[in-house]
């Protein structure tokens, strides 16, 4: 017979674990040093990273784009605030030869030089270059509005104050252009252009300066219809001046020389200035006739005159019809080669202007 067990052999729940202590204030400082240290680590492992990357790349040139440099073939760097920073760097590029050619393809630049301080981050580049407003010599650092002083058909051209001289030039435009000499229209685009000058600049292109006289300048390229130039020196003077004797009938710009005749709109002409040539197509063609307004060239149909049958070198002169000493009158007017009067019964005179720098004219007039 069995009998059920004195004492119960059930499994019972196992213990639980006892409870962690409190922490204690040791173990909490244990715990910031060891966060502390982990901390500095990740920093210096970053500013290692940082130095090794700094140590290892390229140094940027000390002559890179942007900076500005001297004029020397040889460039020294200045602060581009310095007056002797005449260049501004444009471009740098691999130094090929001609390494000029490789600078022309920047509008801007007119010289090329070499870095002169190659090394192995920085290998041997060309430095393209464009002057700056400290530059007074290279016609690429003009604008409109500056004044120049040009020399030897251009040869130098030198920015200067305006109204310093007669002959100063005042700038309307700067162009580029292929080569010189300039045979493509010079400042054809610019019509108060009185003067064009060329200087040779990067590649062998040109810098071409559209400019015009000065308003104080007595040179014939700034001349208005209406004007007066001397005789001996064909310079503007007032037209009541003695030794006065031409008269400007009209000014034009072409970009082909002039042949004859130079003034064929022009009827009354005495003479003709051209002025222009040498590096640039730019022509000016100033007509000029005389002085005085009464010469019988100037004679339209119905406009009255005296002398008429006057001797010697007497010649009829124009007057106002009012005049009581009036006595013929203009009856026609003719252009060019051959054309002669009509013969009226009875008396008749007329003024010839063979054909020269105009195509000629004939004044016919008959007495009152």
């Amino acid at each position: 017979m069995m009998y059920p067990p004195q004492h119960s052999e059930l499994m019972q729940a196992p213990a639980a674990p006892p409870s962690a202590p409190p922490p204690t204030a040791g173990s909490t400082r244990r715990r910031w040093v060891l966060w502390l240290v982990l901390g500095v680590v990740v920093v210096l492992g970053a500013a290692a990273g940082v130095a090794g990357y700094a140590l290892t790349r390229a140094e940027p040139p000390a002559m890179a784009v942007g900076d500005c440099v001297s004029g020397a073939d040889v460039p020294v760097e200045y602060s581009c605030a310095d007056a002797q920073a005449t260049y501004r760097i444009v471009a740098r590029e691999s130094a090929q030869w001609p390494f000029g050619i490789l600078c022309m393809k920047y509008a801007a630049a007119t010289r090329a030089v070499l870095d002169p301080k190659p090394d192995e981050s920085n290998p041997a580049a060309a430095l393209c270059l464009s002057p700056t407003r400290a530059n007074t010599t290279d016609p690429g650092s003009l604008l409109a509005g500056d004044c120049v002083d040009v020399k030897k058909g251009g040869a130098t051209i030198v920015r200067m104050t305006c109204g310093a001289s007669a002959a100063t030039l005042a700038v309307v435009a700067i162009e580029i252009h292929a080569k010189i000499p300039v045979t493509d229209q010079a400042c054809k685009a610019h019509a108060s252009t009185r003067d064009a000058v060329a200087q040779v600049s990067l590649g062998g292109r040109a810098v071409v300066v559209c400019a015009r006289p000065a308003v104080t300048s007595t040179a014939m390229t700034s001349s208005k219809v209406g004007d007066c130039a001397a005789e001996t020196t064909m310079t503007l003077a007032p037209c009541d001046q003695p030794g006065v004797r031409h008269r400007v009938l009209s000014v034009r710009t072409q970009h082909v020389e002039p042949v004859s005749p130079q003034c064929p709109d022009d009827g009354n002409v005495s003479a003709v200035v051209v002025n222009g040539g040498g590096t640039t197509d730019l022509r000016v063609v100033v007509c000029l006739g005389p002085a005085n307004l009464d010469h019988l060239g100037y004679g339209k149909p119905g406009d009255c005159l005296i002398g008429f049958g006057g001797t010697g070198d007497s010649a009829p002169v124009l007057v106002d019809c009012a005049d009581p000493a009036a006595n013929a009158t203009v009856s026609e007017v003719l252009r060019g080669a051959g054309a002669e009067c009509p013969r009226p019964v009875g008396a008749s005179g007329a003024f010839t202007l063979k054909p020269a720098a105009s195509s000629g004219l004939v004044v016919c007039y008959v007495p009152l």
